[in-house]
Formats: structure tokens, C-alpha cells, sequence
């Protein structure tokens, strides 16, 4: 049987997990203790997206830290091992990447996710070379995937609490700042919300941004164990969706602020714009993207597909000539990515007022009928 690249088949030696730098995709692992699980030395069957695995630095690239599970951000060296784990990455100005074998590895993300890049960027270097080492494996000698130890499917969604969603005409276009400048706008006034995010590739920083703002819980799709949603089938995304939303609403939020990654014609955000069921959810989106053009045109096709739009944002506002193309063009509102206050000011009319005699909120609809 051909061993993997980097694995000794005559060496009894097994790497030891527990000196490698842990990456921040593992590190619900960490606090659940698998330090101490040992590695499949010898295993040599192909990587499914959630397999946590030890993989040695072999040529540093693009990628030249990793964001560790105690949220330091350390500098690799060749020879480094990393714990890792397997996942795709969807990356319109960076990577393109598959867990689809092992002898052909890199980094794909400084959070830990590993794979192989199929293409990239052309202003983006070689990826960071790595080699395999062996699988994470429980003491019952199981492969340890995050998916299946963290992931369970909700049997009763809660629809109680109103969702805002996010969405970008592509990667980079200021989401995440738009999603931060509403949190904390409402938790300013006093508004209890809470902030997630759906979609897109493992990472600390989007997580950290939310958190920050004082809301009342933050969660995204790698708290459920997924290194990323690329690849994920439209059953599989609302599934998770509703996990987030029942553990969000647990909190009793006024409004779950739901950021969507990359754009709306990425793979993932085009099944669930077409979704019946996320569409029945969700109360209003809020666009951010670079210039009027693509905003004009996303703005059109999101609202065809039976979407209320309550704002655009983001890099956009940076341009005073690009908000006015975009007003020439549309009526929905333009806000500023800077401001606090003007959110607050679009969102609160547009949210449920609280039923003080009940303690819980109540849906605009019911409250106009």
C-alpha cells in the first residue's frame, strides 16, 4: 500500500499532537482535550471536508502564519506541524481549493484549512507546501472529523426572531464592517441583537469583529464544525441556518444580523437567494459592494427574487460620485459604512417591536394587521 507523502511506513514513531501548533479551525478540539488522541500513522485513504489531520511545513508561500487555537498568530517555518483540518475554500481574489487527495497539499487559509489548490489568483503567490502526517483519531482508532462531532441538524426550527442578511456583489466589498456598524448601532440604543455568519471559509477575524461590539451572541458555521460551506448542498446550509437561528434566538435577540460570504452570484448565496425556505426566514437584506454598477445589478436581481431590501453599503460609500450614480438609479437607501447612528435609524422601524406583556417580539405583519 503506497503511503502518503511525508510518512515513514517502516517507522513505528506516531507524531505527537500534542508539540504541534493548533491551528484556530481546531480549536473546539483543544477544549475537549483530543490532545491527547493519537495519529493514524498509517492511513492512507482520501480526506472528507472535516478531517482534523497533522501535516509538516514543507515550503512556506503565501501563507506565512497561522492563527493558532489560542488566538495568537504565530509565523511558520519549514518544517513546522500543524493541526489542521481538511476543508474547501471558495476565494474569488485568493485560492480556489478541494480536499480531494493527500499528496498534494497546501494551506489554504491562516486558520488551518488544508486542501489543494486548484486555482488562484494571479496577483496571489504559491500556496504554503505541506506534507501528511497522519489523521486525528479517537481512542476507538476513528478518524476524528469536526462535522460529525459537532454538527446536529435542529428537528424544530425557531422562526420567533427576525433575521437580517448580509450579502456582498463579491468577496471583499466591506460585509463584515457593515454587519459590526449594525450591532453595535443597535446595541447603542439599547437593542438586544445577535450576529452570525452562514457562509464562506474558516476564519477568527469575522468572528472577533462581531464580538466586539457587545451583542448578545456570535456564532459562524465553524463553531458546527464546518472548515467551510463550500461544497455544502442547499439542504445542508438550511439545516445550519436553523442551528444558528435556534441557538441565537436562545438569547431572545430582537434581530439576528446574518452575514452571507462572497457575492450573490457565488455558488452557496445563489441556492439560498433561490431557497423557498430561506426566503420564508429572512426579513430583509442589506447589500454592500464597491461601485454602483454591481449594486445596481445585484440590488435588481435580489429584489426579482422576492427580497425586501432595506439598505446598500459598504466600499461603495468611500466614493461620493458612486453613492449618487447609485440614488440616480435606485431609491433604496444608501449608508454609510463609517456611520453607527444612520443604522440604527434604518433597522429599528423596520424590526419587530417587544410585546411587554408577553416578553417576546412580535412580527411587523402582525403589528400592521
Amino acid at each position: 500500500m503506497k503511503s502518503p507523502k511525508g510518512v515513514d511506513p517502516v517507522s513505528n514513531a506516531i507524531p505527537d499532537f500534542r508539540s504541534a501548533k493548533w491551528s484556530w479551525a481546531c480549536r473546539h478540539l483543544i477544549e475537549e482535550g483530543a490532545v491527547h488522541a493519537y495519529c493514524l500513522q498509517h492511513e492512507t485513504s482520501g480526506p472528507r471536508p472535516g478531517d482534523v489531520a497533522l501535516v509538516r511545513v514543507e515550503r512556506v508561500g503565501y501563507h506565512c502564519h497561522i492563527e493558532t487555537a489560542y488566538e495568537r498568530r504565530l509565523r511558520l517555518y519549514n518544517g513546522d506541524r500543524l493541526a489542521c483540518v481538511f476543508g474547501n475554500r471558495y476565494a474569488t481574489d485568493v485560492y480556489e481549493g478541494r480536499a480531494v487527495g493527500l499528496d498534494e497539499l497546501h494551506l489554504l487559509t491562516e486558520s488551518g484549512v488544508v486542501g489543494t489548490v486548484i486555482s488562484r489568483h494571479r496577483s496571489v503567490g504559491r500556496p504554503t507546501a505541506l506534507s501528511f502526517l497522519g489523521y486525528l483519531a479517537d481512542s476507538s482508532a476513528r478518524r476524528v472529523n469536526l462535522i460529525e462531532l459537532r454538527f446536529r441538524p435542529s428537528s424544530s426550527p425557531c422562526l420567533a426572531t427576525d433575521v437580517a442578511v448580509v450579502v456582498g456583489t463579491g468577496m471583499s466589498t466591506g460585509k463584515t464592517t457593515v454587519v459590526r456598524k449594525i450591532l453595535r448601532a443597535l446595541v447603542s440604543r439599547g437593542v438586544p441583537v445577535a450576529g452570525c455568519k452562514l457562509t464562506g471559509t474558516a476564519s477568527p477575524r469575522d468572528l472577533r469583529e462581531m464580538h466586539s461590539t457587545g451583542a448578545l451572541l456570535t456564532t459562524d458555521f465553524s463553531d458546527y464544525g464546518f472548515p467551510s460551506t463550500y461544497g455544502l448542498s442547499v439542504d445542508e446550509l438550511m439545516q445550519l441556518f436553523d442551528c444558528m437561528l435556534d441557538t441565537c434566538s436562545r438569547k431572545e435577540p430582537r434581530l439576528l444580523v446574518m452575514e452571507v460570504a462572497d457575492g450573490f452570484l457565488q455558488r452557496e448565496t445563489q441556492m439560498l437567494l433561490g431557497s423557498t425556505e430561506f426566503r420564508r426566514r429572512v426579513r430583509g437584506i442589506i447589500l454592500a459592494g464597491p461601485c454602483s454598477g454591481s449594486l445596481v445589478c445585484a440590488a435588481d436581481y435580489i429584489q426579482r427574487a422576492g427580497f425586501e431590501i432595506w439598505a446598500v453599503s459598504g466600499l461603495l460609500t468611500n466614493s461620493p460620485l458612486y453613492m449618487q450614480e447609485f440614488a440616480n438609479c435606485s431609491p433604496i437607501p444608501v449608508v454609510p459604512s463609517r456611520s453607527d447612528g444612520d443604522w440604527a435609524d434604518v433597522i429599528m422601524p423596520r424590526i419587530a417591536p417587544q410585546k411587554p406583556e408577553e416578553g417576546r417580539w412580535e412580527t411587523m405583519v402582525e403589528a400592521d394587521h
